[in-house]
């Protein structure tokens, strides 16, 4: 939640606010997060996870997170020039969009 509540305008307001030297717990759970995906995604990636399970079990988080910080990974690829930068996490929610797309809509 500290993630997905944390406010900024853009990577500078973010480092600012939520940076390692100005809020090192707010930085260590963006980071461990992302982290977690990214490994996640690396899991999907190499067919050791099933898509399915990781809809089940965290498609909302993927989807919310991923959401909330990629345009501060964009940013901190460009000026990094690291294209890299938690790229597995992209890719989970890029598939996880993928199956989303293709699902039907669970009927009550």
């Amino acid at each position: 939640m500290k993630v997905l509540t944390a406010e900024f305008k853009d990577l500078d307001d973010y480092m600012k606010k939520y940076g390692p030297t100005t809020n090192i717990e707010a930085w260590a759970s963006t980071e461990s997060v992302t982290a977690f995906f990214e490994g996640v995604g690396v899991l999907l990636h190499n067919k050791l996870i099933n898509l399915g399970l990781v809809d089940d079990l965290l498609s909302s988080p993927i989807k919310y997170t991923w959401e909330k910080i990629e345009p501060l990974v964009k940013e901190r690829r460009k000026r990094r020039k690291r294209p890299q930068i938690w790229e597995w996490f992209e890719y989970l929610y890029n598939e996880m969009q993928k199956r989303e797309q293709t699902l039907q809509p669970l009927t009550t």
